[in-house]
C-alpha cells in the first residue's frame, strides 16, 4: 500500500495556490481485506497535539484508525510547513497539504465583511482544497469535516458527511461578545460580528451531513433548543484522557502552594481566564498564603506573558516538553473560564494527573462532575479565593476531591469510550448508507448515575 505524505524528501513543486504534490512514499503492510477509507478535512495539521481542537481530532481520529483508513487533508502557511514530515504514528495512511498563505485568509475576511458569510468560514476558501477535496473524496467511503470551517468542502459530496462540530462556536463567541473584560481587545468586535452570523450557519450545515458531533449536551441544547427541530443525525462526544499515570504523589507530597493553569494563552478565552484569576484572586489568596505561586502553561505571546509576569506570585512556563512533571509539583489546578464552550481538557488533565481542581461554572460546562466531590465551584473572586485556600489548607481534604476526580476520569473520560458512539453510528450509516440515521437517546453514564451538568 503506498502511503503519500508530505515529507522533507524530493523538493515541492506547485505554486502558493496549494497544488497537492506527493514529496515522499513509504510502503506499509497492506492489512487482510479490504478496510473502508476516510477523508478527514482539517483547518490546520494536528501536529504538534497541542490545544483543545488538535487534542480533539487526534484523538477521535487515532480511534477511527482502529477500524479504518484514514486520509488527512489540511491547510498550512507555507512551502516550508507543507514540507514538515508527517510523524509515523500510524493515524493517518496519507497526508496531503494545502497552502494557504495567511494574506490571502485576511483578504478574504475583508471581502466577507460586506456579506452575511460567517468571517472562519470566509478565512479558509481556497480552491485549491476545494479541488483537493474532489479529486480524493472518490476513493473514499466517508468525509469528516473538522469544525464548520471545512464543511463547506464536503456538504454537497454524495458519501456518507461526518462533522465533528465540536463546540457551539456561535455560543463561544456570544459570551465574548457580552462579557466586559476590562481590558481592550480587538477579538471582542469581531466575535460580536461573527456571533451574529454563525449560529444559523451552523444549523443550517449540521442539517445537511449524516452525523455531528457535538462535546456536550450544553452545546447540543443551545444550537437546536426548538422543539420544533428533531436532530437525530446530531450526537454527543464528550473529550476524553489517555493517559491515567501512576505513581502520582499525594497532596502532602506536593511541598508549597503551587496553583496551575493549562491552556493554549494565544486564545482570548483562555488568557481572560489566566489574567482574571491572576488580577482578581491571587492577591486575596496571598493574603492568606503568602507562599502562593500561580504557574501558567501553555503557548503564549510575549506581550501576554509580560503582562502576567508583572502581576505578583505569577510564573509564566510556556510550551513545556511534557505536562505531568509540570503538574507534579502543583497542589490545585484551576479552571477559571469567563468565556468559552465545549467540555475543557484542561481540567480533564488535573483529574488524569491527581490534581484538586477549583472551576468556574463555564469551566465544568458538560462534565459529569459534581460539586464537593469530583471538584469545587466558583464565581466571585472571594469565592474564588475561599475555595482554593480551602484545598491548600486542608491536605485530605484535597486529596479526596484529587481521587474523586481521578476516578471519574478513568471510569467515564477515557477516549477508547468516548468515541464509541461516533463509530458505531458511523458504522452503521457505511453499513446502511440509504438509510436516515436512527433517532436515540443519549444515556446517562452507569458509572457515574444522576450526576448534574452545571452551568446550564
Amino acid at each position: 500500500m503506498n502511503v503519500e505524505v508530505m515529507g522533507s524528501g524530493t523538493p515541492p513543486t506547485g505554486d502558493l495556490d496549494g497544488k497537492v504534490v506527493p514529496l515522499h512514499s513509504r510502503e506499509l503492510p497492506a492489512p487482510a481485506g479490504r478496510r473502508r477509507r476516510i477523508l478527514v478535512l482539517a483547518p490546520r495539521d494536528p501536529y504538534p497535539v497541542i490545544g483543545g481542537d488538535r487534542v480533539r481530532i487526534y484523538s477521535i481520529a487515532r480511534e477511527l484508525a482502529r477500524h479504518y483508513d484514514l486520509t488527512l487533508l489540511t491547510f498550512c502557511r507555507s512551502e516550508r510547513e507543507r514540507n514538515f514530515p508527517a510523524p509515523s504514528d500510524g493515524v493517518f495512511k496519507q497526508v496531503h497539504r494545502v497552502v494557504m498563505p495567511a494574506w490571502r485568509s485576511w483578504l478574504n475576511v475583508l471581502a466577507a465583511l460586506p456579506t452575511r458569510e460567517p468571517l472562519q468560514v470566509a478565512y479558509y476558501r481556497s480552491e485549491a482544497f476545494r479541488a483537493a477535496v474532489q479529486r480524493l473524496a472518490p476513493s473514499h467511503d466517508a468525509v469528516l469535516a473538522h469544525l464548520v470551517r471545512t464543511a463547506e468542502y464536503a456538504r454537497d459530496l454524495p458519501c456518507v458527511k461526518v462533522l465533528e462540530m465540536t463546540d457551539a462556536i456561535s455560543m463561544n463567541m456570544r459570551r465574548v461578545a457580552g462579557t466586559r473584560l476590562g481590558y481592550f481587545d480587538l477579538r471582542r468586535w469581531i466575535y460580536s460580528i461573527e456571533a451574529r452570523r454563525l449560529g444559523e450557519y451552523e444549523r443550517r450545515t449540521a442539517a445537511e451531513f449524516d452525523l455531528v458531533s457535538l462535546t456536550s449536551r450544553v452545546d447540543k441544547r443551545y444550537l437546536f433548543r426548538s422543539p420544533a427541530v428533531r436532530t437525530p443525525n446530531v450526537i454527543v462526544v464528550p473529550n476524553g484522557v489517555d493517559a491515567l499515570y501512576k505513581d502520582l504523589p499525594s497532596q502532602r507530597e506536593r511541598a508549597g502552594a503551587e496553583i496551575v493553569f493549562v491552556g493554549n494563552l494565544t486564545t482570548l478565552q483562555n488568557f481572560d481566564a489566566a489574567y482574571w484569576f491572576a488580577r482578581r484572586v491571587m492577591p486575596l489568596i496571598r493574603r492568606r498564603r503568602p507562599d502562593a505561586q500561580f504557574k501558567i502553561v501553555g503557548p503564549i505571546r510575549p506581550g501576554s506573558a509580560r503582562k502576567l509576569m508583572s502581576l505578583p506570585g505569577v510564573r509564566v512556563l510556556g510550551v513545556v516538553e511534557r505536562l505531568p512533571p509540570v503538574l507534579a509539583s502543583a497542589r490545585v489546578g484551576v479552571c477559571p473560564m469567563r468565556l468559552g464552550a465545549g467540555i475543557q481538557n484542561k481540567v480533564l488533565d488535573y483529574f488524569s494527573n491527581r490534581l484538586a481542581v477549583v472551576s468556574s461554572p463555564m469551566g465544568v460546562e458538560g462534565l459529569e462532575a459534581r460539586h464537593g466531590v469530583h471538584l469545587l465551584v466558583a464565581e466571585s473572586p472571594d469565592e474564588w479565593s475561599a475555595q482554593v485556600c480551602a484545598l491548600l489548607d486542608d491536605p485530605d481534604a484535597a486529596q479526596r476531591v484529587a481521587d474523586a476526580g481521578r476516578d471519574l476520569a478513568e471510569s467515564y473520560y477515557r477516549w477508547s469510550e468516548r468515541a464509541q458512539p461516533l463509530l458505531s453510528r458511523l458504522e452503521h450509516l457505511l453499513e446502511h448508507p440509504e438509510r436516515a440515521p436512527a433517532s436515540a437517546a443519549e444515556p446517562v453514564p452507569s458509572a457515574v448515575p444522576a450526576l448534574v451538568e452545571t452551568g446550564l
